[in-house]
């Protein structure tokens, strides 16, 4: 069984089938407070990942973030490291996709979740204590 922080070969066979979209939508993700984009990981790959407790690409994304705000952060790296070995050709390794130009799009899309992520505890976290 792999570690938590790689990828199950299951979901490696699926991610060496994605191929790059050009035109692939880039949203930013929360949890692990990296750029994603659409053309990255498939429904099926998730399917295999999730059940399993498998969170490797969230650590991905985390990486990336690193990467894009130039400063590294290795304690992340290692299912990076993985897809540059078993998937080379994964679109998430792009260069243009863990590229420093993307570091004010990427602090940009972070400071407008915190708002939101603030905007929604205020309305509920209100409630919550109240009850």
């Amino acid at each position: 069984m792999n570690h938590q922080w790689t990828f199950p070969d299951r979901a490696l066979a699926i991610l060496r089938q994605t191929i790059w979209d050009p035109n692939a939508i880039c949203i930013y993700d929360g949890v692990s407070g990296g750029l994603v984009w659409s053309d990255e990981y498939p429904h099926e790959a998730m399917k295999v990942c999730l059940p399993d407790n498998h969170w490797a690409f969230r650590y991905v994304l985390a990486y990336r973030a690193s990467l894009i705000l130039g400063e590294p952060r290795e304690e992340f790296s290692a299912p990076w490291d993985q897809l540059m070995k078993e998937c080379p050709n994964w679109p998430g390794l792009r260069p243009e996709r863990q590229s420093t130009a993307l570091r004010e799009q990427l602090k940009q899309a972070k400071s407008r979740f915190k708002r939101k992520f603030e905007e929604v505890d205020t309305v509920y976290g209100d409630t919550r204590r109240e009850g």
